[in-house]
């Protein structure tokens, strides 16, 4: 894992979006980053998930889990921090999906990353697919994952569909893209 100044710049930008005083006492929780508008069609910052961030003064990494919805991303991540259902990321039990829009373990994991002390956070994304959302809704969120990690795992209940192939044909240009437009020589 490569910590990347994209990150920071997406992260930097959100930040600056999402300014205002906000309190949080408890970062040992997730937080949402960006959440869905009641019609599922927009989304939209919260300060939570951000103030989570910006209390961090080292250099940053994400690591984003994106598949379908009830495909295990919450339960997923649990696992990699280490905490059960019931103290990490939501884990319905249902056909309805638990997490909406994208959050963020409150608490980062400390790693050194090529000799560097970083943070690394988590985030939790809603699945696609799922009953109600509309595929525009589903792009937009994929799209935020991957600009915002640093590493994105996708998570597949089952066998690569053609559809997955696309979506990920989609992040490595949407990350070319990026990579393109914020290379660290074009940042000074």
């Amino acid at each position: 894992m490569e910590v990347s100044y994209r990150v920071f710049v997406v992260l930097v930008l959100l930040l600056f979006l999402a300014s205002g005083s906000f309190s949080i006492d408890n970062f040992h929780q997730p937080f949402p980053i960006v959440e869905p508008d009641p019609g599922h069609t927009k989304l939209r910052l919260s300060r939570e998930g951000l103030e989570a961030i910006s209390r961090i003064n080292t250099p940053i990494a994400a690591v984003a889990v994106i598949g379908p919805y009830r495909s295990g991303k919450s339960f997923l991540l649990n696992q990699l921090l280490s905490l059960s259902c019931y103290e990490g990321f939501g884990v319905g039990h249902m056909r309805d999906t638990k997490t909406k829009g994208i959050w963020v373990w409150g608490t980062p994991v400390e790693m050194d990353i090529d000799g560097v002390r970083t943070s690394v956070f988590y985030l939790d994304t809603e699945g696609f697919e799922s009953v109600g959302k509309s595929n525009v809704y589903d792009d937009r969120i994929f799209a935020l994952a991957t600009v915002m990690s640093s590493a994105l795992i996708y998570n597949l209940p089952e066998t690569v569909r053609e559809a997955d192939i696309s979506r990920l044909s989609f992040a490595v240009e949407l990350a070319e893209e990026f990579y393109g437009r914020f290379a660290p020589s074009s940042i000074c």
